[in-house]
């Protein structure tokens, strides 16, 4: 006698108020669910690589379209994706979490890529295939490149502050070995923003050292005080910064808002460390230091020490090498352009403006035939020409009662940050449609 049929499991019986696997499939189509996957990965990916959250969600709309989703809906914070996703009568949310973001220009430069070159029809097995991919991708820098990427940028910087040799010398070992010092603490999982004050003090002790090497040796230099915010240059947040201040200039207050909050607050623990080793060491990081060379080349030193920061910028973001010159010498160009406006008396925020508007369209020009993400050219090419000794030089001069600079010094950091963001807007609402629309 055959047996009888089992009874329906469906999720109205009052016996079984859990939905079981085969239920959950019955009632949500595998594929759909593994579309919404597919696209929710992509863009968890690229926000943990650093892109903007404009960017994110554009690339999250192309690949839905590509795998057939035929409405989405995205909320991108600064870690976090809320995407709802529909199809007919059908709808599916899904939440992704990226718990420790790290700027990664190599993967996010071949994220876009794969976004690039989505079509119609394209099946998410094939979308998983090649995130998998992507994310199994050792970083291009390793730890040794990006301590000496660390040193080369924050020498260069030193330069371009008015240093001498002494200084590029005594900044770059201090740099390097506070990146080594970060990156140590960073493995141990410790709070970032101890392991960022850590790295600082690191940083700031071993400048202070070498510079009374040299004093002891008869080499003094005459900038000491002055480079001193220069070793610890390194820390500056400039991803989240110029991506933080894009995000506002699109109206996307969650993530911009957020990104900013997260660079002050870096800003602050980095601040804060210069300062206590000022205070101990009475070093006086208030002051500036003016030019030792006269034109041109004074300009021949600016163009070099901008390029090799630039580039040593990039290789810690673990940048591309075609992208990475790329930006170094778009970076270079405009910041001589830029310190000969403030040369001539021109306005510090409205040169700083005119050169971010050069590196943006300099990197539209260059960006298609890389194929590189925007980001990863206008980001290392501005972060040269951000203020951050300034920054460093207003919270200490807060915080040891020095009102005046501390005022002057954070208005010059304001001010040229803001005129920053406003010159690398304006290039994207000339050359990107969706910038351009509301």
């Amino acid at each position: 006698m055959a047996d009888a049929p089992d009874a329906p499991d469906g999720p109205d019986r009052d016996d079984d108020p859990v939905p079981t696997h085969t239920q959950e499939l019955r009632l949500e189509p595998v594929q759909f669910i593994a579309r919404t996957d597919a696209v929710t990965r992509l863009g968890a990916l690229m926000l943990g690589a650093g892109a903007s959250s404009a960017r994110v969600r554009d690339s999250m709309e192309r690949a839905a379209g590509a795998l057939g989703i035929e409405q989405l809906h995205c909320r991108v914070g600064m870690t976090d994706i809320v995407a709802t996703a529909g199809r007919g009568q059908m709808f599916r949310t899904r939440v992704a979490e990226i718990r420790q973001p790290a700027v990664d220009a190599d993967r996010l430069t071949a994220l876009k890529r794969l976004t690039n070159e989505l079509v119609d029809g394209t099946t998410p097995a094939q979308l998983q295939a090649r995130l998998t991919e992507i994310e199994r991708m050792p970083r291009r820098s390793s730890p040794a490149l990006r301590v000496v990427a660390a040193a080369l940028a924050c020498a260069a910087f030193a330069l371009l502050n008015n240093g001498g040799w002494q200084e590029f010398v005594a900044v770059g070992i201090a740099a390097g070995a506070g990146q080594a010092v970060r990156m140590a603490i960073h493995r141990l999982r410790t709070n970032e923003f101890l392991t960022v004050f850590a790295s600082a003090v690191t940083a700031l002790l071993v400048y202070l050292a070498v510079a009374a090497v040299f004093v002891l040796v008869g080499l003094p230099g005459a900038q000491h005080d002055a480079a001193l915010t220069s070793a610890v240059l390194y820390l500056v947040p400039g991803f989240p910064l110029v991506t933080g201040a894009l995000d506002l200039a699109r109206l996307d207050l969650n993530a911009g808002i957020a990104r900013v909050t997260y660079a002050a607050l870096i800003l602050l623990a980095t601040g804060t460390a210069v300062w206590a080793v000022a205070t101990i060491f009475h070093a006086t990081v208030t002051q500036t230091a003016a030019p030792e060379l006269g034109e041109p080349l004074l300009s021949l030193m600016r163009l070099i020490a901008g390029f090799v920061g630039v580039l040593g910028f990039a290789a810690l973001f673990s940048t591309p090498w075609a992208i990475a010159v790329t930006a170094a010498a778009l970076g270079a160009v405009a910041n001589v352009g830029r310190l000969a406006l403030v040369d001539a008396q021109v306005n510090p925020a409205v040169a700083a403006a005119a050169a971010a508007l050069a590196v943006g369209l300099g990197a539209y020009l260059f960006g298609d035939r890389l194929r590189a993400a925007r980001v990863t050219l206008t980001v290392p090419a501005v972060l040269i020409m951000v203020p951050g000794a300034a920054a460093y030089r207003s919270i200490a001069g807060v915080i040891g009662g020095d009102t005046l600079a501390a005022i002057q010094n954070a208005m010059t950091a304001l001010f040229v940050v803001v005129a920053l963001a406003i010159g690398l807007t304006v290039a994207r609402v000339f050359t990107e449609r969706e910038w351009g629309s509301r």
